[in-house]
Order: structure tokens, then sequence, then C-alpha cells
């Protein structure tokens, strides 16, 4: 009788296996045989399952969003703030609870990979990244403002907070600056404006 499979699982398993060895050769380094001895299958298995190493990368950065969100989950309860909420969000720039480190130079490689190549597929997944994050903040804003903790005008700085965010990491980059402190800044005088005083 053939086996089972349960495909999602396999690729999930594949880019858990192999999440270690992306941090540490970084994207442009990064080879299918390189996968497949990692993940202990052939090569061709690897195609079984992803078409290209871009698409093995997708699915390693969908379980790093997801351990970053379960991350988040186990610093905050009920009585966080919204505001540090959103400070434990925007960790993986941040790095204050986390080294993110390597995770900042993968993301670094696979922007500059998304920009250079003009690759559809690069660019929704990165749409799609994006989304990830806003829902989250969309989550910690819409709870803060029903809790009273926040304005009702909260969420329409939903996507200024990660527009800066990005900015600030990108600037930092170009000008071989770091940026964190001001990022902290803007989110810690936005807070002031929004949150209701008792």
């Amino acid at each position: 009788m053939a086996i089972i499979v349960d495909k999602e699982q396999k690729k999930k398993d594949i880019a858990v296996a192999c999440t270690d060895l992306l941090l540490d050769k970084g994207l442009k380094n990064l080879r299918i045989s390189d996968i497949a001895t990692t993940a202990g299958i052939g090569k061709g298995t690897v195609y079984d399952y992803f078409a290209n190493k871009e698409e093995v990368v997708f699915e390693i950065i969908r379980n790093l969003i997801i351990e970053h969100q379960n991350d988040l989950s186990e610093r905050s309860d009920k009585n966080t703030p919204c505001r540090q909420k959103v400070f434990y969000l925007f960790d993986f720039y941040l790095c204050e609870y986390k080294d993110y480190t390597k995770h900042l130079e993968v993301y670094k490689e696979y922007l500059d990979a998304t920009i250079a190549s003009k690759n559809p597929a690069m660019y929704a997944f990165n749409v799609e990244c994006i989304g990830f994050i806003q829902q989250f903040l969309s989550v910690i804003i819409e709870e803060g403002i029903a809790n009273k903790q926040l304005s009702n005008a909260a969420n329409k700085f939903i996507e200024g907070i990660i527009a800066t965010e990005r900015g600030f990491m990108l600037m930092g980059w170009t000008e071989n600056k770091c940026y964190k402190q001001n990022f902290k800044n803007y989110i810690n005088t936005l807070f002031d404006l929004i949150e209701i005083k008792p």
C-alpha cells in the first residue's frame, strides 16, 4: 500500500529543517543541494515540493513569521499595554528581546533580490509578509480601542507605523547607521498622542 504524504506538512518540515541553513548561508549562497542534504531528502524530492529555492525561502520566512507571532503571544497577555505589544511586534527590527541579526541579514538579501529580479512571485510574497504584520498590528490596535486604551483614531496609523519601521530599516542599511532609537521615539510619541489617559 502506498504511503500518503501530507504535502503541506512535508513542505513545512523541509523549511523547518533548513531554517538555520538559510540564516547561516544567506539567500545568495543557498543551493538546492544544501537544502536536500539538510532536510535529509534527495535533490529531486525538493522539487516535488518546491519549484525553486525562492519557494523554500518563502516557506522558511512564513514559519519565522509564525514563530515571531508565537513569541509575541508568549510575551504579552490582556494586561500588556498596547504600546508594549507594538514594541514586541517590531522586535524583528529592534532586537531587544531576541536577537534577529541573522534574520535581518537574510531579509536584506531578500529585498535586494526582489528589487533586482523584478520577480512577480517575490513581489507577491513581500505583500503577503506585510499583510501578516498589518494583521497583527491591527489586532493590537483594535484591542486597544476596544479596551479604551487607545483613541478611535489609532487605527488610522497602522500603515504609517509599518512604513516608518521599514523606512528606518532601509535608511539604516543604505546609510550604514542605526535608526532603532528613532523608531522607538516615533512609536513613543505616537502613543503619547493616541493613548487615552486615565
